[in-house]
């Protein structure tokens, strides 16, 4: 009983010891706390020795900083409204004066091709003087006249003649008159004609003729070039106005 006593006492002994051990252990052991710290002074300084640093001088900074665009003048700006600018812009533009010419151009060709069927005057005077051995000089004086006209439609044409003569001449006085030979040169007979011709084509050119079928392609041509004149004009209004308003 004594033996088992003094067991219990040893091992409570060895139990106290080593909590005691352990209670010390723990207590001499010091407690670190985690503290981080911002120093921009310190960052600053922390770069890299060994960067790479650019070869040569620093480029210095540009003090201009306006942007030269190519054809614009920006010493002397001039204050437009929107009509003036686009007064301007249509003045100014080659292309858009190049397509007024062709249109003035075609007019010009409808205009040649319409004159076809203008009257046409035609005067047309002569004088002749004869004058042999042994008879005395005669004096000859035609003065032929007429008008030509050419009808748009059915291709016909008429012409209207007048015709004038004056003859001192004694076998020209002999077949305007009744046949008798004159002495000639002693007086002058004269005499006049006039008429209207009117000539019909049956079946040619009443359709159509060339002159028609050339004016019809010419108004078609003259439409295009108006409609591609007109065109350019708009594109270059719209794109003045968004300059503008931009």
């Amino acid at each position: 009983m004594k033996c088992r006593r003094q067991y219990t006492f040893g091992i409570l002994f060895i139990l106290t010891f080593l909590l005691a051990f352990g209670a010390v252990t723990v207590g001499a052991q010091p407690v670190h706390e985690a503290k981080v710290s911002f120093d921009p002074a310190v960052a600053a300084k922390s770069v890299d020795k060994n960067e790479i640093q650019p070869k040569g001088p620093a480029p210095a900074a540009s003090t201009n900083t306006a942007v030269t665009r190519v054809g614009v003048q920006t010493a002397n700006p001039i204050s437009l409204t929107l009509e003036d600018a686009i007064r301007r812009a249509l003045t100014n533009n080659n292309g858009i004066e190049i397509s007024r010419d062709d249109v003035r151009i075609q007019e010009t060709v409808i205009r040649s091709l319409l004159g076809t069927y203008d009257p046409v005057f035609n005067v047309t005077p002569t004088y002749t003087r004869n004058s042999t051995t042994g008879n005395a000089a005669t004096n000859d004086f035609v003065v032929n006249s007429n008008m030509q006209h050419l009808l748009r439609a059915g291709g016909g044409d008429y012409q209207v003649f007048f015709n004038n003569t004056r003859t001192e001449n004694a076998f020209s006085q002999a077949q305007v008159s009744s046949g008798s030979l004159g002495t000639g040169g002693s007086s002058a007979i004269y005499s006049s004609s006039w008429g209207v011709r009117y000539r019909q084509p049956l079946f040619r050119n009443f359709g159509i003729d060339t002159t028609r079928r050339n004016i019809r392609i010419a108004r078609r041509i003259l439409q295009q070039t108006d409609a591609d004149f007109r065109r350019q004009t708009i594109d270059t209004i719209s794109q003045v106005q968004r300059t503008y308003w931009d």
